[in-house]
């Protein structure tokens, strides 16, 4: 037996009512182009799945998706590679034009380590090589990159959602190495709709016990979690819907969880 309450879906096993979250792929075989929507694209494929998008859904899309959908590329023949960018090319091993763009798309570089290149994106995020990607884009003939402002792209993208009939919270993602553990997480990089922060601080454990620190970056992890569903390579898939959790509405967006230099804990 299925039913919802509170905006989460549940299901009653051997007596007990379990919580339940579902995350479906957003299969697209065609290739998003400068002024797709988004919102319609994201509707028509999961409609082909018999998956309808309703109120309340979360829905994510990776950051190549949007940057695509928004002019957010330059082709490799576009790009003339400053003197610094080919001194650091050598350095990196990595194509000149690439590292030009990497610097454009920063405000600072914060250091070198090996391939990568760790920068302060326009955007306040500090991720390696400004999240400028060449996977994805067109076969290794451009580059796709943060757009300068995340969150406001985040929210035209649910008003566009809003213009189809259906209000849902917008994350746009991207994958980030890690400083202290191999591999790469999916993380947000802009959102809209959807409170970025779950704060429990003043609520208390099982125990009793008042929580003191207790603030769950709600976004990064439906981020991380949508990337079981989407992989990154050659799936074809853009984003994913996530069902079944419940989110409190706002517009503070990921510019809002960003530590500020004096409460950065490494650099």
């Amino acid at each position: 037996m299925r039913h919802t309450v509170s905006g989460e879906d549940y299901r009653e096993d051997a007596g007990r009512t379990l919580r339940e979250i579902r995350i479906f792929g957003i299969k697209y075989d065609g290739n998003i182009k400068k002024g797709d929507n988004l919102a319609r694209i994201t509707i028509e494929s999961l409609g082909k799945e018999g998956i309808k998008v309703e109120e309340g859904d979360i829905v994510t899309l990776t950051h190549v998706a949007v940057s695509k959908s928004i002019g957010c590329t330059i082709g490799f023949k576009q790009v003339k590679p400053s003197p610094l960018a080919v001194a650091l090319a050598d350095r990196v091993r990595k194509p000149p034009e690439e590292v030009e763009i990497i610097l454009r798309k920063s405000r600072e570089v914060v250091r070198l380590v090996g391939s990568r290149i760790i920068t302060r994106t326009k955007s306040g995020i500090v991720c390696a090589n400004s999240g400028v990607d060449v996977s994805n884009v067109d076969g290794g003939l451009s580059m796709a990159f943060h757009p300068r402002n995340p969150d406001r792209v985040a929210k035209k993208i649910r008003r566009q959602f809003l213009n189809e009939g259906v209000n849902v919270g917008v994350i746009i993602t991207d994958s980030f190495d890690r400083p202290f553990r191999m591999g790469q997480v999916n993380m947000a990089i802009g959102c809209s709709g959807i409170a970025p922060i779950r704060d429990l601080r003043g609520s208390r454990d099982l125990y009793g016990y008042v929580l003191r620190f207790k603030r769950i970056a709600v976004v990064d992890e439906l981020a991380a979690a949508s990337e079981l569903v989407t992989g990154s390579s050659s799936e074809g898939i853009i984003g994913s819907l996530i069902k079944g959790y419940k989110y409190d509405f706002s517009e503070t967006g990921v510019k809002s969880i960003l530590r500020p230099r004096k409460k950065d804990l490494f650099l």
